[in-house]
């Protein structure tokens, strides 16, 4: 009689899943079986950017693991009465959330991954100095040919970063840097010139050679 063979569960990760930078990531809500592939990200934080509420196995999984599970999509969803894809205040919050490296690791999610997921993670590329091309290259890529949204890649566009707090210095995440601050910002200073000293110093030298 043949032994039975163990069973093995196959671990599944959930759609579009993606890291945006370090102790970042993004996805679609997890499905039920997708749940146990987030034990694996060590996470402390959840953003769910939706107004439908979360399955129950992701609550669970979220108490049990001592995730912080914030509802911006229930907590700020307001009917939008203009073309705006998504609040500003659902977009501001969560920007500062993620901003503040005291919620990483985190997962930002919404149904599909794509659209409210697309604009907050889009305005961050903003925040960070990408030009909107590049932010759009990342949205699409999500998106496919098919799924992109004109509304959303004009919030994306037409998104004022000074409208985003940002947390203490010392709460950064490591991967943040203002435009314009990074190793290459000295590029665009002139060369320095000589001085008023300087100066009478090489006329002096020239004065002797010219004796």
């Amino acid at each position: 009689m043949a032994s039975k063979q163990p069973s093995t569960t196959l671990i599944q990760v959930p759609t579009r899943f993606s890291i945006v930078e370090p102790g970042v990531y993004r996805s679609a809500s997890p499905t039920v079986a997708q749940v146990s592939f987030l034990g694996s990200l060590g996470l402390r934080t959840i953003i769910s950017l939706t107004a439908e509420h979360p399955i129950p196995a992701l609550i669970h999984f979220a108490r049990t693991n001592n995730v912080d599970f914030i509802h911006l999509g229930t907590n700020l969803f307001q009917p939008l009465n203009d073309w705006k894809p998504i609040g500003d205040e659902i977009v501001k919050a969560a920007l500062e959330i993620i901003l503040d490296a005291r919620s990483h690791p985190i997962l930002v999610i919404d149904p599909v991954g794509i659209h409210q997921t697309g604009i907050v993670l889009g305005c961050l590329r903003v925040m960070q100095g990408w030009n909107f091309a590049s932010a759009l290259s990342e949205y699409r890529a999500h998106s496919g040919p098919t799924k992109h949204r004109y509304s959303d890649e004009t919030y994306i566009e037409l998104f004022d970063p000074d409208l985003i707090n940002l947390p203490p210095s010392h709460c950064l995440p490591s991967w943040w840097a203002l435009p314009g601050t990074g190793d290459d910002a000295d590029d665009d200073w002139p060369e320095e010139v000589d001085g008023p000293k300087e100066e009478k110093k090489k006329k002096k030298k020239d004065k002797k050679g010219d004796e």
